[in-house]
């Protein structure tokens, strides 16, 4: 089919429209002026003369002549701009949006920002007075009745988009990102424009009647030549992405014969027939001019770009300059700050941005052990709440992600920098920028001994692109058994510090005529350096199996838990107070404190256990294991080659706000609040009055001076217990429930290559033989719920004869009982089977029998999945809109820890990651 053309006979008189919004102007943070110049770059890309695919009348520019102020823009009057365009536009709708993008620091949730637009400390509400890409922009566009929909976003984080891009399924809508996803992306220059807009502009506008037409998909290979000789922000690539559903679409057409040359009246860079006042270029000379190459300027640029196609990189090897690096060209996003607990939701906003002249401030990323990052967030909050001046000088982002994939990342470092093109068919793919965000300049594990796992096991090209140093600890707290105790009660001998095994061995040894035993709860050992450290401990008793061990530490009532925090407000939540009253937990020993604590007072300055918990939570005491190192939280610079750009600036940063940390009184009192001990580097000191371990509540449940501690434990002791425990959670359990349906047939998503029974095939990879497996059909031809394409059961050592299965099933005219194959699934991977043993249920469908299900159907299911032992469902939507919020598919995949993938993400090695997580085939 060929691309569709606003122009065409057959278009023509339909309604095409453009809506542009440029926010250069802002209230609370940064103000952008190259945005302005990129504003009017795109409306005059669009409606050139003899290239343009829009007339001047066809464009909506925000800001407006009646705006509320030169360059603002008010999130409603967009909002009100795109509901027009898709009730109004039955042609082809453009929208483009340049300014502030900012995430959440797990990379989700995109918003862009408005001129009144803040971050707040809210963990229900964090961006106020902007619009999520997700429930704003794309619900607004999904709805549209357009022909065709184009979204061009230039700001930082553009890439994060496709995980939220679910059209409707017959509708066509193509996405265009200014970078990749966790890439920021540099300012531009006032007067040229964003370096992203320029080189569009270039493209759109430079076409002669040789060239070939502008459609999407060229011009996304054309914009992605045009970018590769710059760098985004921390020396990352500049690569755009995109995301398309349906053919292809003209966003250009080819000039005149000749090509456009300008008229003698016309100055170099005005595009003729523009028809918009406002959007003229104007330099600050008032001259009018017109970007060049990125890093060029004036108005041979400016020719050059209007009379010649788009050039890729000369034949000879060389490349544009780059535009010189200087203090102006920061991260776009550099006024911002923000961080949230990785998948848990909770955001954390350091407060308002520069005030209105200030240069945006230097941004420092703060990576952290999951366990300490609210502490770690309200200290900085604290360090930029300081008065130092009218302008903020630094801004300090921190984030956090699994310890184990922190350690992995760092250890293969150029992958921050350089992620591989494409994945290995096992799907065990390292990716640290979209599992763990950009590359840090702080580094604070919970343990020095994690750090040096990173350095015994870092290539030689690791070393050299990124460097760790050492600044020393910033606080203490050590590892305890929390065992339910009666408050003030006095020690006993039980109470006295042993080997970790003996500890958990006294608590779970309940005889006739003594205590009940206590089921022991830890939590996820990849989660945190904590929960790693107690594992290694259990494990190196030499009488000791690893999946004994971890048979002992399971109960279906709580899943693993990804911090100590979590695990409490799990006990806490109300619904397990059987558990909750005889589980002894290995926490460190700052978490227990706080929970022991009364709620808050509401006064001031109060400390109390934190939210999640009830005053019914039952009182702990410490039991403090002997073999288990003391966390010192040690703080690390993390210096990358090729990261020039403000470097002697950003170390002399990161050295403050250490220096902060560990030597200022209002640093310490953060962490004394929070329960840490603080003191000179490797010497914690007493807990001082104001701490929790001093408070009442835990008079008799902690030691004030911490008990002494066998030699520390290594690197390589540590990375082997990692290895055992991926290992001793044994054989994974994974079930496929392919949706056989003929609509499955009929939709072009049954067989062939990147369809269902292909990414089903090619996902067993990392099935081990250990494994038990099957594939069951959906659309039975009795009275069954399923049909057995591949039995479930043993995989074998060979894996073709399942795949030849796959490959051989037909379409069947029926419709696939979805709900009733989900129920059956979750049973099947349930039964037979108890103990800490990894089970996987994957949904392959085009959600044509599942799209008008009840609701009271979904949430009954729902409840089903998270009752019992744990089960993980990756839903696979292969239609758009099948991963949208509050659809069976995403439902089921938040309630069990799983995902949703759909067309925006690359299914077959998405999908086989997923299954790598279960099977063993891939076991490190």
């Amino acid at each position: 089919m060929p691309p569709y053309n606003a122009r065409s006979p057959q278009n023509r008189s339909k309604a095409h429209r453009a809506v542009l919004i440029g926010v250069d102007s802002y209230t609370h943070e940064a103000d952008l002026p190259a945005v302005a110049r990129s504003l009017r770059l795109m409306a005059e890309a669009l409606t050139a003369e003899g290239t343009g695919v829009m007339a001047p009348g066809e464009l909506v520019v925000l800001p407006g002549p009646a705006g509320s102020g030169s360059g603002t823009v008010d999130p409603l009057e967009a909002v009100r701009a795109l509901r027009d365009a898709r009730e109004q536009v039955d042609g082809l709708l453009v929208v483009y949006f340049a300014g502030h993008g900012v995430v959440r620091a797990d990379g989700k949730d995109l918003h862009l920002l408005f001129s009144p637009s803040r971050v707040i400390a809210d963990p229900h509400r964090p961006f106020v007075d902007a619009l999520s890409w997700r429930d704003h922009v794309m619900a607004e566009l999904r709805l549209a009745q357009a022909d065709w929909v184009v979204v061009v976003l230039d700001c930082c984080f553009a890439g994060n988009a496709r995980q939220d891009f679910h059209p409707e399924e017959q509708q066509n809508f193509a996405l265009l990102m200014a970078a990749e996803q966790n890439v920021e992306i540099p300012p531009g220059d006032a007067a040229t424009g964003t370096d992203f807009t320029v080189g569009l502009h270039r493209l759109l506008t430079g076409r002669t009647w040789a060239s070939k037409p502008a459609t999407f998909t060229r011009l996304v290979g054309e914009i992605r030549e045009v970018m590769a000789p710059l760098k985004a922000v921390h020396d990352h690539r500049w690569i755009p992405g995109e995301r398309r559903h349906g053919d292809d679409v003209l966003l250009a057409i080819p000039g005149r014969r000749h090509g456009r040359e300008p008229e003698p009246s016309e100055p170099p860079g005005t595009a003729p027939g523009a028809g918009h006042p406002a959007l003229a270029s104007a330099g600050a000379d008032g001259a009018v001019t017109t970007p060049g190459r990125p890093g060029e300027g004036g108005a041979e640029a400016g020719n050059e770009a209007e009379n010649g196609p788009a050039h890729p990189p000369p034949a000879d090897g060389t490349t544009p300059k780059q535009r010189p690096t200087s203090r102006r060209y920061r991260a776009l996003c550099a006024g911002l700050a923000l961080a949230c607990l990785a998948g848990a939701g909770v955001l954390l906003s350091l407060g308002g941005g520069p005030d209105r002249g200030c240069a945006p401030p230097l941004e420092l990323r703060v990576l952290v052990d999951p366990d300490i990052r609210p502490t770690v967030q309200k200290a900085a909050d604290t360090y930029l709440d300081r008065s130092t001046g009218d302008c903020r000088a630094v801004g300090i982002s921190v984030y956090t992600g699994n310890s184990t994939d922190v350690v992995d990342a760092l250890q293969a470092a150029p992958l921050w920098q350089s992620p591989p093109a494409s994945c290995p068919p096992s799907g065990d793919c390292l990716l640290p920028q979209r599992d763990l965000g950009a590359q840090p300049d702080v580094w604070i594990p919970a343990a020095t001994v994690t750090s040096l796992r990173v350095l015994a096991e870092q290539s030689v090209a690791a070393r050299t692109v990124a460097k760790l140093d050492s600044l020393g600890s910033v606080a203490y707290t050590p590892m305890v058994l929390a065992v339910p105790a009666d408050a003030g009660r006095k020690p006993g001998p039980a109470d006295r510090p042993a080997p970790l095994a003996d500890l958990v061995a006294r608590v779970r040894d309940g005889g006739a005529d003594g205590p009940e035993p206590y089921q022991v709860l830890r939590p996820d050992p990849e989660g945190g350096d904590a929960a790693l450290l107690s594992t290694t401990a259990l494990y190196g008793t030499d009488d000791r199996r690893p999946d004994d061990v971890e048979a002992a530490l399971t109960d279906d009532r709580l899943p693993p838990q990804p911090t100590a925090r979590d695990l409490m407000c799990g006990l806490a939540d109300g619904s397990r107070n059987a558990l909750e009253d005889r589980a002894a937990v290995l926490i460190p020993e700052q978490t227990m404190a706080l929970f022991n604590l009364p709620s808050a007072s509401g006064e001031p300055g109060t400390v109390g256990r934190p939210a999640c918990a009830s005053d019914v939570l039952e009182h702990r005491a410490a039991r403090y294991p002997t073999d288990v190192p003391v966390l010192d939280l040690p703080f690390f610079r993390v210096t990358w080659a090729g990261a020039d750009r403000d470097a002697t600036a950003r170390g002399q940063a990161v050295r403050d706000f250490y220096d902060w940390l560990a030597k200022d009184p209002e640093a310490g009192a953060v962490f004394v609040r929070d329960g840490f001990r603080t003191g000179p580097s490797g010497k914690p000191s007493l807990p001082s009055a104001a701490s929790p371990l001093t408070a009442k509540a835990n008079e008799g449940a902690v030691s004030l001076l911490l008990p002494p501690s066998n030699p520390p434990t290594s690197a390589s002791e540590v990375t082997e217990a990692l290895r055992d425990y991926r290992q001793a959670l044994g054989p994974g359990r994974v079930l496929y429930l392919l949706d056989d349906s003929t609509s499955m047939e009929d939709n072009r998503v049954w067989s062939g290559p990147g369809r269902a029974k292909d990414l089903v095939a090619r996902s067993t990879a990392p099935i081990g033989p250990e494994d038990t497996f099957g594939v069951w059909g959906l659309s039975p031809g009795s009275a069954a719920n399923h049909t057995e394409l591949v039995p479930f059961g043993s995989a074998g050592p060979d894996l073709g004869r399942a795949r030849a299965s796959i490959g051989r099933a037909p379409a069947v005219n029926r419709n696939a009982r979805v709900l009733d194959g989900l129920r059956d699934g979750l049973s099947e991977l349930r039964s037979g089977s108890e103990g800490p043993v990894p089970r996987l249920l994957v949904l392959v469908t085009d959600d044509e029998d599942s799209a008008d299900l009840q609701r009271e159907d979904v949430l009954a299911l729902v409840e089903t999945a998270t009752e019992g032992a744990p089960v993980r469902v990756v839903t696979v939507a292969l239609r758009g809109g099948g991963c949208a919020p509050e659809q069976l598919n995403q439902r089921l995949a938040e309630a069990t820890g799983g995902r949703c993938l759909d067309a925006s993400d690359d299914l077959a090695t998405e999908l086989t990651a997923e299954v790598a997580k279960t099977g063993t085939g891939d076991a490190r």
